[in-house]
């Protein structure tokens, strides 16, 4: 499962089954129906039903990653990489680092509100009103009780996101460790999320909670954009070549394969394809394969003559670029790329399907800014 872009109406669906477990975990402790019949009616404590609900909405804010990588689905990364013509997107664990930042932000918000509401209409048939000056007591009356559970719920969904940044940030070259953090970060997260709800926010001292509340916030999403960041920077600077690749560590002598021997310092590839030119015909007469680039800094193509020997022949800007083409011609498929002000760019070679693929994902991304997934 990997977090690609979750889009607002998933983040608000899994915010209202949240809402949705803790009242009805709320509403089974005998909550709400102890004026009308004794708690042994139904075996719960009354007493103890504030405090469940917090911990609860507590501990599954905290799991915000987890949920959103289920809700975003499965993108079939095996089978993606088992065709070289697919448009290669950088490997990831939960592809967090490239869903968009204010989407990220958005969650912990959009659950935090939703949690809110399930507060509040569990609080308007509790048994136990609480206690004046405490959060569950002043939870309707006082707005700075609502305001330190928005705060605490947002900022249980930002350590959960930055926990994901430092996976992230090691995955590609040290899975074990970045597995390690994501289980170990939000298992313990969610367990202390959990059982300081549970324990000790019902009784809290409203403005006691409401500063901690507010600082919490402000540390966690702090911590989440500077991890994120920073592990943003560590997964481009992997992909992009910059680091050594992982079999020159074992030995010298290990040659870039292409297209990532043509790259620049610090760029990144988006998408290629390769035409595997089957005779002398292909790719302008001679018999050396051509690659279509499509990069974060430009669009080329490059002559392949061996691993480690890619030469660019041709290349554009990035803004120039206008769409993608596939056709045959004479049992011969030709792939190209189009663009506005210059003359497009084609290789042929390769197969039909690989070659309508590349062609789709090219115009898409010139119309939208993002390949498709």
């Amino acid at each position: 499962m990997e977090l690609k872009n979750p889009t607002i109406g998933k983040i608000v669906v899994f915010g209202l089954l949240i809402a949705g477990i803790a009242l009805i975990a709320f509403t089974s402790t005998n909550a709400g129906v102890a004026s009308k019949h004794s708690p042994d009616d139904f075996g719960g404590d009354p007493y103890l039903a504030p405090s469940i609900i917090l911990g609860l909405l507590l501990a599954l804010n905290a799991v915000a990653i987890a949920a959103m990588a289920i809700a975003s689905g499965d993108d079939h990364p095996d089978r993606a990489e088992a065709d070289p013509h697919t448009p290669r997107q950088p490997k990831s664990i939960t592809r967090f680092v490239h869903a968009p930042l204010p989407r990220v932000l958005l969650v912990g918000p959009i659950w935090s509100v939703c949690s809110l509401v399930a507060l509040f209409i569990g609080h308007t048939y509790a048994a136990d009103p609480g206690m004046p000056g405490t959060v569950w007591g002043d939870l309707i009356g006082n707005p700075l009780s609502a305001l330190s559970i928005v705060f605490l719920c947002c900022a249980t969904a930002n350590m959960s996101f930055a926990w994901s940044s430092l996976a992230e940030a090691f995955y590609q070259d040290h899975r074990r460790v970045s597995l390690t953090i994501l289980t170990c970060g939000l298992g313990l997260g969610c367990l202390t999320a959990g059982l300081f709800g549970f324990f000790g926010l019902a009784a809290l001292p409203t403005v006691i909670a409401f500063l901690l509340g507010l600082i919490c916030l402000i540390l966690s999403t702090a911590l989440l954009i500077l991890l994120r960041w920073w592990a943003i920077r560590r997964v481009d600077r992997y992909d992009s070549g910059e680091r050594q690749p992982a079999g020159s560590r074992r030995g010298f002598g290990r040659t870039r394969q292409p297209p990532e021997d043509a790259l620049q310092p610090g760029e990144r590839v988006l998408t290629s394809y390769l035409g595997e030119a089957p005779n002398a015909r292909a790719n302008g007469g001679t018999a050396d394969p051509q690659m279509l680039v499509l990069t974060d800094r430009r669009i080329f193509r490059a002559s392949v003559l061996a691993p480690g020997r890619t030469f660019v022949l041709e290349q554009a800007e990035p803004g120039q670029l206008n769409g993608g083409a596939s056709e045959l011609h004479t049992d011969l498929v030709v792939t190209t790329v189009l663009f506005n002000g210059r003359q497009p760019m084609s290789v042929m070679g390769g197969t039909a399907e690989a070659s309508g693929r590349f062609a789709e994902a090219v115009t898409i991304l010139a119309r939208t800014g993002r390949l498709p997934h």
